[in-house]
């Protein structure tokens, strides 16, 4: 008998010369083997009608963990059990470690500690953490809030919404009123079978739910989530019922598919690597934070030193403020505007102004014992003047007669209705961006071999005899003011002005 319906298995499965029959018989085998099954009440074969009974075993269940499903529900929840389940295992040693790298932790030892020192510390507390969790501890941890996730699964299965297919008159979370189940076509309850069959397959009354319950009660504030003597109860019903196989067998009945197999939905979080792989996120993006904190401070220390309380914004389109019209729709703005503009008014507040003046005097009056220093000095200084054109170029391009202006307006134009225009957007930025980026770095470069002559200069002044300059005591008297303080300034300016578009062009990573 048992080799003939595998036979049938076989044929019904690659489609034999008679599948309907082959079908027929195997669904005739399931239903006289259900005839004899512990729930056979639950299904009435003649009508193909699932009974109110079942309707009636559901309810009592609903009822039973309704009380619990608020609870599971707040996302709040959600997170503390994910952190309890994480904590509850580990030696108050390890807790420690763990507590000092949560965000109210870190962010109380930024308060006290310098940035640098800080990182270094997240650094070794995250690996301190790491190397003490071994498998065996990351199996217990991970193990624990699959338990939880799998109860969370069985108590917030839609009871109700299946409920009241065979009571509509049924409301949520109300059990005073007398129930009025109706037997219903099994046809089309296919879905919810197999979903109810999914969320009670993985629950084992072998499993330490123990633990699982003492996580839940600490994060409810000491209360069981749902008394133990109740689980234990359903746990005992639901292993009988998965031991009877009767959802299966109904499933198969009802589909018309004999060979229906279900796919049991173990759960399979991963939380111990979940939890060092968001923490490890978490810990970078606090290090940027205090990076980037560090060099927006360092830049503004740097701009005031320069430039004090001057509007540094030189540029029409390129800058901060025709950033604005970007940044409103979401998208990324210019990211070398500050940079620019302040490139822009440093060539025109202090290398045409005071830098320029030395300049005149030291490589027109001046008689230098190297031609070659001056002559350096000279084409640094010069090429540096010759940025000012290509600035301006790059600013103007944005303007609504530019190669750039009309594009970017078209596209912010078209941007709402066609997100496709925010990588052409993008695409045209990066562009001018670089473009600023080359004319910053060229700048700079110059600037460099300026201020180191500048800084020769400023120590010649100053000996006796002097070696690079003879004549400084006549271009003294040619100059406005002191020649030594004048140039040491200049030096100290373009010195402070390198620093800041070093870091203007280096954002952190």
């Amino acid at each position: 008998m048992a080799g003939d319906i595998i036979n049938k298995v076989f044929s019904f499965i690659g489609g034999g010369s008679e599948p309907v029959s082959d079908k027929d018989l195997l669904l005739k085998q399931i239903e006289k083997e259900f005839s004899q099954n512990k729930y056979a009440k639950f299904y009435r074969p003649k009508t193909e009608e699932v009974d109110p009974a079942f309707a009636a075993y559901l309810y009592v269940i609903y009822k039973t963990v309704y009380p619990a499903q608020a609870f599971l529900k707040d996302a709040a929840n959600v997170q503390k059990l994910k952190q309890i389940s994480f904590e509850h295992s580990l030696s108050p040693e390890v807790l420690e470690m763990v507590w000092r790298l949560s965000p109210d932790a870190i962010e109380d030892r930024a308060q006290k500690t310098a940035p640098n020192e800080l990182a270094r510390q997240l650094q070794e507390d995250f690996a301190a953490v790491s190397n003490a969790f071994d498998e065996g501890r990351i199996s217990t941890v991970n193990k624990c809030y699959n338990l939880i996730t799998a109860f969370s699964r069985f108590v917030l299965f839609d009871y109700i919404g299946l409920l009241q297919k065979f009571d509509p008159s049924l409301l949520e979370g109300v059990f005073t009123a007398p129930t009025k189940f109706t037997a219903l076509k099994g046809d089309i309850l296919v879905q919810d079978l197999s979903e109810f069959y999914a969320v009670i397959s993985s629950l084992d009354p072998a499993d330490d739910w123990q633990s699982a319950f003492r996580v839940m009660k600490a994060v409810k504030g000491g209360t069981d989530v749902l008394p133990p003597a109740q689980w234990n109860m359903l746990l005992t019903n639901m292993r009988e019922l998965n031991s009877s196989k009767i959802l299966e067998i109904m499933i198969r009945l009802v589909s018309g598919n004999p060979i229906w197999d279900g796919k049991k939905r173990a759960p399979d979080e991963h939380l111990s690597e979940n939890w060092f792989e968001e923490k490890r996120s978490e810990i970078h993006e606090r290090l940027n934070g205090i990076a980037n904190n560090q060099r927006s401070a360092q830049m503004n220390a740097l701009a005031m030193a320069i430039f004090g309380e001057v509007n540094v914004e030189r540029l029409k389109y390129y800058s901060e403020k025709g950033n604005r019209v970007y940044t409103q729709k979401d998208l990324d703005g210019f990211v070398y505007a500050a940079g620019l503009n302040y490139l822009m008014a440093f060539i025109q507040d202090f290398v045409q102004g005071d830098i320029q003046e030395i300049c005149d005097l030291v490589l027109i009056r001046g008689q230098w014992s190297s031609n070659t220093a001056s002559l350096q000095m000279s084409e640094g200084f010069h090429a540096i003047l010759d940025m000012i054109p290509p600035i301006q170029e790059l600013d103007q391009s944005l303007d609504e007669k530019g190669s750039n202006g009309p594009r970017l307006r078209g596209a912010l134009l078209r941007v709402d209705r066609d997100k496709t225009q925010i990588r052409y957007i993008g695409n045209i930025i990066e562009g001018i961006d670089e473009e600023a980026l080359e004319l910053i770095k060229e700048a700079v470069k110059h600037l460099i071999v300026v201020g180191k002559n500048m800084k020769a200069l400023a120590d010649d002044i100053l000996k006796k005899p002097t070696e690079l300059i003879i004549n400084w005591k006549e271009l003294d008297g040619f100059s406005r003011s002191p020649m030594a303080p004048k140039i040491s300034e200049s030096y100290k300016k373009i010195n402070y002005f390198v620093q800041l578009m070093t870091l203007v062009t280096h954002p952190v990573e």
